[in-house]
């Protein structure tokens, strides 16, 4: 390679291109000439060109080399604000200063507004194209030294020191360009603009690394863009964010501007990372876990109809708010709302924390409490068959039994799990021993109940102590005698 030298007007001949090492691609209006021009073998010389290409447009292929290609004029009001260097810039006279140009590589990226912003790009030349990072083997730009491909006009350098390597992260400084630039397309109308640019502070917090000072000149930058006659008021959103009240983010751009959150998450995909972007409005877009009854909860979910926000309730269980699909189901099958996806870890974390401070409804519905439906199944037992102050029905009938001395109530546990079967209220035999150990305070019971003088049969049962029953719920008929005795649970009895 030929060293680096410099040029009073930088390189503007085929010649003096390839003099630099560098790979150049003969063009016509903008289209290469040749095949396979990204081949890393590909080679053109100074003799091939003279003779075969004299009329032709002159195109660097950036193997090595970035080319920031302004194509709306208010990209140039931030690069003074946050490009460290710029030592190479060429131009034409109708879009002057419109390419940057150094030495290294990035990715390359197109700064495009999303379709539905159309309407706010309709008069500048290039419309929703802002600006454009070119690099790599696969692309390259037409450089002076060429007409230019769309109009009769010289490319020409209005800047030039050698190709050199940018003093800071390129990429980071040029994205801040980039989404500075829509968000003073977009800037809000009077009235909206300190709730736009605490948004614009919140969504920054929530989906970046910005400290507050990085924030608070960001936000200044684009008032002053904007000629906002209140750009001084803009000056600390960053460091107020925190202490604000409002914590506003994506959702609330996007109500601001009248677009879709999923608009506005594209753009500020520009400086973050897309999961960083859709966390943010996941959360924005589930509310806080209020427990509305016994493994009830009511959550507000936010989304768009036809444009305009909405904001429903949807009603689930706890197994579906601790599964993300089943969330996400329940939401799109109660309230037609569309949440983004996010890592089921950060979900799970999500969630933890909202259900950690869930608060309880003042419409919570003790009635519909488990406990408190088992009792009622059990108060209607009794209603149906009466208790009896004698113990011999519990053993010839299965009949409940109370014991008007020390107010306890025995019954048997076959006849009441058959009249949960015949009101079709379905009870695994363990779980409704636990239930009526646990919910009944009820214990196992292995007594003799006296027949005849003399005579004693063994009768087995659940005791509850301390039973408060409805007289009308009670027979009292003659009297009783009975031996008690003491046995180990059985579950399965």
């Amino acid at each position: 390679m030929v060293d680096e030298k410099t040029y009073n007007s930088g390189p503007s001949t085929y010649e003096d291109w390839l003099d630099l090492g560098l790979t150049i691609i003969p063009c016509l209006k903008g289209v290469s000439d040749v095949k396979a021009w990204s081949s890393p073998d590909f080679k053109i010389t100074k003799e091939e060109w003279k003779q075969k290409y004299p009329n032709h447009e002159i195109a660097l292929r950036l193997d090595d080399h970035v080319d920031f290609d302004v194509d709306n004029p208010l990209v140039k009001r931030f690069i003074k604000n946050y490009l460290k260097s710029s030592p190479n810039i060429f131009g034409r006279d109708s879009n002057p200063e419109s390419h940057y140009v150094w030495k290294g590589k990035l990715t390359f990226k197109q700064f495009i507004l999303p379709a539905e912003l159309n309407d706010y790009c309709k008069i500048f030349p290039h419309g929703s194209t802002l600006c454009e990072i070119r690099t790599d083997a696969k692309h390259y730009t037409i450089v002076p030294g060429s007409m230019h491909s769309k109009a009769p006009e010289i490319v020409r350098w209005e800047k030039y020191s050698a190709l050199t390597e940018y003093p800071g992260n390129l990429n980071n400084d040029l994205r801040k360009i980039a989404l500075s630039t829509a968000l003073c397309i977009l800037y809000a109308a009077q009235g909206s603009r300190d709730a736009y640019c605490t948004a614009i502070a919140g969504a920054l917090t929530k989906q970046t690394e910005w400290n507050e000072e990085e924030i608070n000149e960001f936000i200044y930058n684009i008032a002053v863009a904007a000629n906002d006659d209140e750009k001084d008021k803009r000056k600390s959103k960053g460091t107020t964010i925190k202490k604000s009240g409002r914590k506003f983010g994506l959702p609330k751009l996007a109500e601001i501007i009248g677009c879709s959150t999923k608009a506005i998450s594209e753009i500020f995909n520009w400086v973050g990372t897309q999961q960083a972007v859709s966390e943010e409005i996941a959360q924005e877009c589930i509310g806080d876990v209020i427990e509305y009854g016994h493994d009830r909860y009511t959550i507000k979910v936010t989304g768009k109809l036809e444009g305009v926000v909405i904001n429903k309730e949807i009603i689930i269980d706890g197994p579906t708010l601790m599964n993300q699909k089943l969330f996400y189901d329940a939401v799109m099958s109660q309230a037609s709302v569309w949440i983004p996806k996010m890592k089921v870890s950060d979900f799970e974390t999500i969630m933890m924390n909202k259900f950690e401070n869930r608060t309880k409804s003042k419409l919570y519905v003790d009635e519909a409490n488990k406990d408190l439906v088992f009792k009622k199944y059990f108060k209607h037992y009794i209603k149906q068959e009466n208790a009896y102050n004698q113990k011999i029905n519990l053993l010839e009938y299965k009949r409940p039994f109370f014991n008007m001395t020390n107010k306890s109530l025995e019954f048997n546990l076959d006849a009441f799990e058959d009249f949960l079967a015949e009101k079709r209220i379905k009870i695994a035999r363990v779980d409704l021993v636990m239930q009526v150990q646990r919910i009944l305070k009820a214990e196992k019971n292995k007594g003799k109940v006296k027949i005849k003088e003399n005579e004693y049969r063994s009768c087995v049962s659940w005791k509850i102590n301390n039973y408060e029953i409805d007289l009308d719920d009670l027979i009292i008929d003659g009297e009783y005698k009975e031996i008690v005795t003491k046995e180990r649970i059985d579950f399965e009895a």
